[in-house]
């Protein structure tokens, strides 16, 4: 409002109190228009524009020290100057009066923010370096923009929400010397408040080796035969994968990145070794270690389950490949879990009330290879009574008794079948219980625990074990060495947890499923170590030690660093070992002794890898000694142990053989529907160890082919013993043959489902 209109203004004001007009009277101005401020500002104080009435007086509340005001123009425009409360959101309240009438007042939100971010952080860099552009990482406040000054152009980039960056930055560089650039890294928030910088200091230096590839992720365990690896190197660099069963040759983009494909040797651990390449020279190594697996795991084996039960879910519990997914379906919801690194797993399901629940149980291992499907039928009645809840029990175990807890109603009494005797015990006020069973001594006890006078009744299986593992056979170990890092290998019992003690440190390990073992170990230099060697089972039994003794020396080159140093037994005549020397070099061979002929073979002088084909003794264990010679100068020694079997194994006896069809109103009726069904073999009815293959004959089944996953396989026990389900009905004709882990299979024989 202007002087001559505010006088105006009050002269009106003079002449009502004179009685002569009216101030003030009539409808009061609309809110006046504000534009759109910042949301977040580091400005104080800040001027707000807009528009109201021609010489209106235009009001500003809500900010620091006061109200602030100033008149509109004759166009209605204004531009008001107001100071904010510091580091607050403020909510102003802009307001115009006119004649004396004021208007509704337009509320504006502002944030103030004068507090600069936190001086970046920056990930590690590498310096000095060949390359002229490096990526920058590193983490700052979220949503700001982060600048780097100080190479040869300057680069910028936003934050994600939770404050991670990366971007390129082009470095100042020199065809001939060493440039060092220092680059300045900072942080602008939203509201305009620069951080501290963050100075990071680089050394482009030309006259360095080749830089070794940084690999992407990549997958430790597929079914594929071929794997791509990807990975940023030096612009424009070959790059070289060795350590498969095919090798891989790319080149690095403009931007260093990279793309290579690589075979993998079937069903082992492939160590891929990535190499950058150029004019001659190779960059150290960086390394893939992924396990090649396309052989699904065997059908789950299935705890016993009471059927008919009153219970709404049941805790469904066996065995099947450590570490795989565990899928349970056909209950009322879909359930699953993992096993542990026994094997073993548990996974409640939930049951669809009053009906037969036909659950399928699938495992799936870290390939994704999933197995067949076992199957279990139980039928839920809600019309029975809850059957007793029982504690999850420890299973194996090496104690002879055996603590069941559990819940009930209160004040009944249980009684307890399936172990070394029957035991009885009654719940207590709140309905908990508490039983000592003695099991049955090394062998699986299977516990039904029911209410006295009750059909209802809840299986537990406690498998007893307090029988030691043999002491670990140790495989020959290099001695002396020129490596503080010694891999100590043997077999011993299956899944058996494998501790070494005489190191610098305990170190760990477990045996495969073949009881086949590795285990690093690091000794002292510059002395003689002697290594302990402990299995202990899954029930904790420990068995006495092995011993081996290793002595270091630095004057003695590394023994070679071979792939696999204890590869499935094969029946093929031939085995080629591959690796690598840890120091590569012009004029190094490698030797391999213990086969059917000596062989020898070249390494590869940039990157030390060889591939030696070895011919085998026929039927044996073949213990390779693999040494690299360098004129007079040999290294110790590697054992690779290669067993040779092309013999097949014995058909399974079927005198030790049973098969069971299963009959009921919904299977082997009219309908001729097979459902679940099963054959066994006692101890000795085939080789220890062997797959088992089942198949219906009378059902047109196809006869397995040599994998695993096929309907109805099975792993043999060490004892020869097997379980494998087979939908059958009674008086089919089941076929059997079993395979060694050599691939060798036997003939079929037949037995007749009862």
């Amino acid at each position: 409002m202007t002087t001559r209109s505010i006088w105006t203004h009050r002269l009106a004001c003079l002449a009502l109190a004179l009685g002569l007009s009216a101030c003030g009277e009539g409808e009061p101005p609309a809110a006046p228009s504000v534009d759109a401020p910042p949301v977040l500002t580091n400005d104080d104080p800040i001027v707000l524009t807009g528009t109201a009435e021609a010489d209106a007086l235009v009001q500003i509340r809500g900010g620091a020290g006061g109200p602030a005001e100033g008149p509109a123009d004759a166009d209605g425009s204004f531009a008001i100057e107001v100071a904010l409360e510091a580091d607050a959101e403020n909510t102003l309240l802009v307001s115009q009066t006119v004649g004396g009438l004021e208007s509704e007042a337009t509320t504006v939100r502002i944030t103030h923010d004068g507090t600069a971010p936190e001086a970046p952080a920056v990930d590690p860099v590498t310096s000095p370096t060949r390359r002229d552009q490096q990526r920058l990482r590193g983490t700052t406040e979220a949503n700001a923009t982060v600048r780097v000054t100080g190479g040869a152009e300057d680069a910028r980039t936003e934050t994600d929400d939770a404050g991670r960056f990366e971007l390129d930055v082009v470095l100042e560089a020199d065809a001939l010397d060493a440039v060092e650039n220092t680059l300045a890294v900072t942080a602008v928030d939203v509201a305009g408040n620069e951080s501290a910088a963050t100075d990071v200091t680089i050394t482009v230096d030309p006259t360095l080796a080749v830089e070794a590839p940084v690999l992407d992720d990549f997958p430790a365990h597929t079914s594929a035969d071929t794997v791509t690896l990807t990975g940023s190197a030096e612009p424009g660099v070959g790059i070289s994968a060795v350590g498969g069963a095919t090798d891989g040759m790319a080149m690095a983009d403009a931007e260093g990145s990279f793309s290579v494909d690589v075979g993998l040797r079937p069903n082992r651990s492939n160590e891929i070794l990535v190499f950058a390449v150029v004019a001659g020279s190779t960059s150290s190594a960086a390394s893939a270690v992924i396990v090649h697996d396309d052989v699904a795991p065997s059908v789950p084996t299935l705890h016993p389950q009471a059927s008919p039960t009153g219970a709404e879910s049941v805790p469904l519990t066996g065995e099947t490949e450590p570490g795989a997914t565990v899928s349970v379906s056909g209950g009322a919801a879909d359930a699953s879990v993992m096993s542990d690194d026994d094997g073993a797993f548990r996974v409640d399901v939930m049951l669809t009330l009053d009906t037969d629940n036909e659950l399928a149980v699938v495992a799936t291992d870290a390939a994704g290879n999933a197995s067949e499907a076992a199957t279990l039928t139980i039928t839920q009645d809600s019309t029975l009574d809850a059957p007793v809840v029982v504690d999850p029990v420890t299973s194996p175990t090496a104690d002879a008794t055996v603590m069941l807890t559990g819940s009930a109603e209160a004040s009944v009494d249980l009684e307890i079948t399936g172990g070394a005797s029957p035991v009885s015990t009654s719940s207590d006020a709140s309905g908990d219980w508490s039983a000592s069973v003695d099991l049955n001594a090394n062998t699986r006890n299977e516990l039904h625990v029911t209410r006295v006078g009750s059909d209802v009744e809840t299986i537990v299986v406690v498998e007893h074990d307090d029988v030691a593992p043999d002491a670990p056979a140790l495989n020959t170990v290099p001695s002396p060495t020129g490596s503080t890092t010694v891999r100590i290998s043997g077999t011993s019992e299956a899944r058996a947890r494998i501790s070494v003690s005489g190191g610098e440190s305990p170190a760990m390990g477990r045996a495969e499923l073949d009881g086949r073992f590795a285990v690093d170990v690091t000794i002292a230099e510059e002395s003689e170590s002697t290594l302990s060697v402990l299995a202990t089972d899954a029930a904790g039994n420990t068995s006495s030690p092995s011993t081996v003794t290793v002595t270091h020396s630095a004057d003695v080159p590394e023994a070679p660093i071979v792939d696999e140093t204890n590869p499935a037994p094969t029946n093929a005549a031939t085995h080629v070992v591959t690796g690598r020397v840890a120091s590569p070099g012009e004029g190094i061979d490698v030797r391999i002794d213990g086969g059917a002929a000596v062989a020898m073979g070249p390494t590869d002088p940039d990157s030390g890898t060889f591939a030696v084909e070895v011919s085998l003794s026929a039927n044996a264990s073949n213990e390779l000694q693999v040494v690299s010679v360098m004129g007079a100068i040999e290294s110790p020694a590697t054992v690779v142990t290669v067993v040779h079997d092309d013999m097949a194994p014995a058909a399974p006896d079927t005198s030790l053989v049973t098969a069971e069809g299963t009959t009921g109103s919904f299977s082997c009726g009219t309908l001729g529907v097979r459902s679940s069904g099963y054959a066994a073999g006692m101890a000795g009815s085939v080789e220890g160890g062997v797959e088992v293959f089942v198949w219906n004959v009378t059902d047109g089944d196809a006869e397995p082919t040599p994998a695993r996953g096929d309907r109805g396989a099975d792993t043999a026990t060490s004892m020869g013993s097997f379980n494998a389900s087979i939908p059958a009905c009674p008086g089919d004709t089941i076929g059997l043959k079993v395979m060694d882990a050599a691939g060798n299979v036997s003939a079929f024989v037949e037995v007749s489902a009862s």
